[in-house]
């Protein structure tokens, strides 16, 4: 039989693609087993071992005391693993439905469309105890709690579904405290179902390290209830308050309202979750007016006794004018300070200039972040003298053309308390070697002022709360220091101020010999009064009161028997010694002092002053008005405009011995005229060539 070319020709084409389906079979099943095996293995693997994650515990928080601030408990999570009938996920999600505040139809969709759905996360309670439906399954995961509620919420901060920090304390130690997760497998058959009630451990989770703070749980129940209480008596926008201490730089509390609970943080606004004393910065107003008169103290530029003409209140700058609330005219360093002049401060930075205010705003610690390793911290606002205006120097000595923190104030005044030297805030405590929590070695950041200098701010911020605009800041038998501010809220999404704003605010520190305390109020938006020594003051006043009450020292027992009016402790005097008629009157009405008239009994003259402050005598006090002798007093007369040849003739004449500064004529006298003061009293004279006529009360 013959057979066709064209039929052997197929045979071989046949006999050709059989080969070639054959080696690449081979190859391919050789590249399976050899190159790839492993790879299909572990897919295989895959397929028939499920991995779970098993969760470590997340450390607690605690107070320096070790009171529990966050801490976990046992929660309840539901899901759904597998398909089910469309009747069965129905009622799945009517049962389910509203755990996470999700509306029925929309878990309905979910279940439908997902092969897995989470029903409720870590719920305490199942909402209902019937048996669960088919395809529902449970599992017990570790939930956060905040057990102290609204405590010092901002600060903690909160963790996610899955235990992570998301702000605060959470966050900015969420690798200590969430520890290392552990690792089970178990097998499954080809439909998903587990074979066996066992997996394999391969690793143990290790729990979180628990995380100290400095704060005390006492203290900042204090702060938060008496500053939620200004809040809310001045219809306020917000708050912030900070207690440290300044020896150390622990932060003891810091609160900011309104308050909200990290139990429910999903029920509060960002703003309202966010720890605004790290995050949020504000023209701090007179309460920075401390950095220009360190500042002029440290050079020698200024001594605490150098009299400054303060323009009667008003005073042109380069794009402006300054004001003062209270007019005055010639003021020493300490009255300018007291009074809170800003005349008088901005003359103070003058001669620091731009370079010198520059180098001490920065010295005490403003623009640069604090290092608190708290979230969010911001470093504040502060130009460089390239790119200040002409008003800039006088404006940013008053506070104004700055931005700053809560926490850099607060340091910033602890520096003055604690002898001119900065610390670094701290907010954690560490555990030793033995297990036992010990607080951090106080670091110095710098010395700002020396001691000397630090000690007479200090002494003139004393002054403030005794005589100038702090005085509702006072705590019964302790020597208080602090400065009251009252600044003007810059427009949102404009240039100027918001003429219906504003922040008051006072910062304060005691006892003033050895500081233990330094605390920090500001009032945001105060409606109807917004004067720092009305809003602020008396609710660090309070704070304080409440706080040393906690502590058995003598000075508590000497702050409680003067409360209950006890004889043995008396409140001090203020010293009116060297003041002008109208500042003398404004102290006497700050301390509630009645104004002698001419000719009453117990008269005492503004240049004597006796007895002394402190004495617990009698706390009327005398501002003489009429002329010549009377008793043992003599009236000292009026040589303002007076050339010093004359006035020194005048005064010697009428009893009084002189010191003299300057040549030309009078323009400043002290005591001034018309106060009764004893014979031999010396009167201080300062003269100048150009005479500024000066109205005759001043």
């Amino acid at each position: 039989m013959r057979i066709e070319v064209r039929h052997i020709r197929r045979q071989r084409a046949i006999c050709l693609l059989g080969g070639i389906f054959v080696l690449v079979l081979t190859c391919r099943l050789a590249a399976l087993q050899v190159w790839t095996g492993d790879v299909y293995s572990a897919r295989a693997k895959k397929q028939h071992e499920t991995r779970t994650v098993l969760q470590a515990n997340r450390g607690r928080i605690l107070d320096r005391k070790g009171r529990v601030l966050a801490t976990n408990l046992e929660a309840q999570s539901f899901f759904v693993n597998k398909v089910a009938e469309l009747d069965s996920l129905r009622s799945i999600a009517v049962r389910f439905s509203g755990n996470d505040g999700e509306e029925n139809a929309a878990l309905l969709r979910r279940l439908q469309n997902n092969r897995f759905v989470w029903l409720a996360r870590k719920v305490f309670n199942d909402p209902q105890q019937d048996p669960l439906p088919k395809g529902v399954g449970r599992i017990v995961e570790m939930r956060r709690s905040y057990p102290t509620g609204e405590l010092a919420g901002q600060v903690l901060g909160y963790t996610d579904i899955d235990n992570l920090g998301i702000e605060g304390v959470e966050l900015a130690r969420n690798s200590l405290l969430e520890g290392e997760p552990g690792d089970m497998t178990s097998r499954r058959d080809a439909r998903g179902e587990a074979l066996g009630a066992l997996g394999v451990v391969r690793k143990m989770p290790e729990d979180g390290q628990d995380v100290m703070l400095t704060l005390d749980v006492d203290y900042q129940s204090i702060v938060e209830e008496e500053l939620s209480a200004a809040v809310s008596q001045f219809q306020a926008v917000n708050g912030i308050a900070i207690v440290t201490s300044p020896r150390s730089g622990e932060i003891l509390a810091m609160a900011n309202v309104p308050l909200y609970d990290p139990n429910h943080f999903g029920k509060y606004d960002a703003a309202v979750r966010r720890n605004r004393a790290v995050t949020d910065i504000f023209e701090p107003g007179s309460t920075f007016k401390v950095v220009a008169v360190a500042g002029g103290l440290q050079e020698g530029l200024w001594r605490r006794e150098d009299r400054i003409f303060c323009e009667f209140g008003r005073m042109q700058v380069p794009g402006g004018v300054i004001r003062d609330t209270h007019p005055c005219g010639w003021l020493t360093v300490q009255q300018v300070v007291e009074e809170s002049s800003n005349i008088g401060t901005a003359k103070i930075a003058r001669k620091l200039k731009r370079a010198g205010l520059y180098e001490y705003v920065r010295l005490f610690g403003f623009g640069i972040k604090t290092g608190v390793e708290l979230p969010g911290e911001v470093p504040g606002n502060v130009k460089k003298p390239t790119r200040w205006s002409g008003r800039t120097l006088p404006s940013m000595s008053i506070g104004q053309e700055i931005g700053v923190t809560a926490l850099q104030m607060a340091m910033a005044y602890g520096a003055i308390a604690n002898g001119g030297r900065l610390m670094a805030p701290r907010i954690y405590r560490h555990r030793s070697p033995d297990g036992s929590w010990v607080s951090e070695r106080p670091r110095i950041l710098r010395e700002v002022v020396s001691k000397e200098t630090a000690g007479i701010v200090a002494e003139i911020l004393e002054g403030v709360v005794e005589r100038g605009t702090g005085a509702n800041a006072r705590v019964p038998g302790y020597r208080v220091a602090g400065k009251t501010g009252t600044a003007q809220r810059a427009r949102e999404g404009g240039r100027g101020y918001d003429p219906n704003r504003y922040v008051s605010s006072f910062i304060g520190f005691l006892p003033v010999e050895r500081a233990e305390f330094v605390c920090i109020v500001i009032v945001d938006g105060p409606k109807g009064i917004r004067w720092g020594s009305k809003v602020a003051a008396p609710v660090f006043s309070r704070i304080m009161k409440r706080i040393l009450s906690m502590r058995d020292t003598e000075m508590r027992h000497r702050a409680v028997a003067e409360a209950r009016g006890d004889e043995a402790v008396k409140a001090s005097t203020p010293v009116l010694a060297g003041l002008s008629r109208i500042v003398a009157k404004r102290v006497m009405d700050r301390h509630g002092i009645r104004s002698v008239q001419p000719g009453e009994r117990a008269r005492l003259p503004v240049g004597t002053q006796p007895p002394s402050s402190g004495s617990g005598e009698s706390r009327h006090a005398a501002v003489a008005a009429d002329s010549g002798k009377t008793g043992d007093y003599i009236a000292t007369p009026d040589v303002l405009g007076v050339p010093l040849r004359q006035a020194v003739v005048q005064l010697t004449s009428s009893g009084f011995v002189v010191s003299a500064s300057g040549s030309g004529r009078v323009v400043s006298q002290t005591p001034g005229a018309g106060t009764r003061v004893a014979p031999g009293t010396t009167c201080n004279l300062v003269c100048s060539p150009r005479y500024t006529p000066v109205p005759k009360d001043m």
